[in-house]
């Protein structure tokens, strides 16, 4: 078949918004092909047939469009959403006047699960709030050194005091915990935020050595040890109305994808604990648990016991 000049595409753009039978001699005039090349080429185009059915009707050869049918999946990366985001804001001003840039904007800046997912909250979520006041003002001034790659004097509770590097702030063996780097030697060590009883900005000159990767690597190393790690899976049936991003929760090897009814797969390795219960929780009714089955025996057991304390 002949390569498609830019009025052809033109036309099938026109045909894809199009609903019902036309002729095929009509559409192949439409298509400036000729009948055979015309069916041709729908063949080849839809090769499962459901967006142009052809058939004979009357001694007549006709094609009955289905512009619902004309709808297509694509796996795209945050990469290539972003990048998409980009382009749409930087297109002709003469593009605008095509109601199908119009569309195609809304959907990557409003109505895109990674819009949600991209989000990130500037405060402790309402499920976070079971930390006393004190604790509240300390993990900001940590989630704020993280940023800012300070060197932070942290003194715990048993009057040791440790100069490093705040690398993340998360749930780690069932408590709310500092990943940090010792400023000295460079290890890698967890301590848990309520042992904590000091913590200021010194200072002392120095860079962070560790990687995302040695950071993600070594709470992977600590799940594996302790067995407390589980691959959660869950459908979301409305990403635009929830946080998928959970504070301080490390999300192993994160996956997500739009199954063909629209929903969105979520798919992580995680600590089960109770914030995140909390968090799942917080989701109500936009959320589903598909798997593993133990996690949502423990969950159900969670709301069990939630139950009874508003009881």
């Amino acid at each position: 078949m002949r390569k498609l000049d830019a009025k052809t595409w033109n036309k099938l753009k026109v045909m894809g918004a199009q609903q019902g039978a036309i002729k095929l001699k009509d559409l192949a005039t439409e298509l400036n092909l000729e009948t055979d090349a015309a069916i041709a080429f729908l063949r080849q185009i839809f090769p499962d047939g459901k967006a142009a059915v052809i058939y004979e009707q009357h001694d007549e050869c006709w094609v009955d469009l289905s512009a619902g049918a004309l709808h297509y999946m694509l796996p795209v990366s945050p990469a290539e959403w972003t990048l998409m985001q980009s382009l749409l804001e930087k297109a002709p001003v003469t593009t605008w006047e095509d109601p199908a840039y119009d569309s195609l904007k809304k959907k990557f800046l409003d109505h895109g699960p990674l819009n949600t997912m991209m989000q990130i909250l500037g405060q402790i979520e309402s499920w976070d709030q079971d930390l006393s006041y004190s604790d509240q003002l300390l993990v900001t001034t940590l989630d704020q050194a993280v940023k800012s790659q300070r060197i932070l004097s942290v003194t715990t509770t048993d009057e040791k005091v440790y100069t490093l590097f705040a690398c993340k702030v998360l749930h780690l063996e069932g408590h709310l915990s500092l990943i940090a780097e010792d400023s000295s030697d460079h290890c890698l060590m967890v301590i848990p935020v309520h042992k904590i009883s000091a913590c200021e900005e010194i200072s002392k000159l120095g860079s962070p050595r560790v990687t995302n990767f040695e950071i993600e690597e070594f709470i992977a190393a600590v799940r594996s040890m302790n067995e407390k790690e589980t691959r959660l899976i869950l459908k979301i049936y409305n990403p635009q109305a929830v946080n998928l991003f959970p504070d301080h929760h490390f999300l192993g090897k994160p996956c997500m994808v739009t199954n063909p009814e629209g929903d969105l797969i979520w798919a992580a390795y995680v600590e089960p604990c109770q914030d995140l219960f909390d968090w799942v929780y917080s989701l109500s009714h936009h959320v589903e648990i598909l798997d593993p089955t133990v996690f949502k025996e423990q969950y159900f057991s969670y709301l069990e016991e939630k139950m009874r304390k508003i009881a």
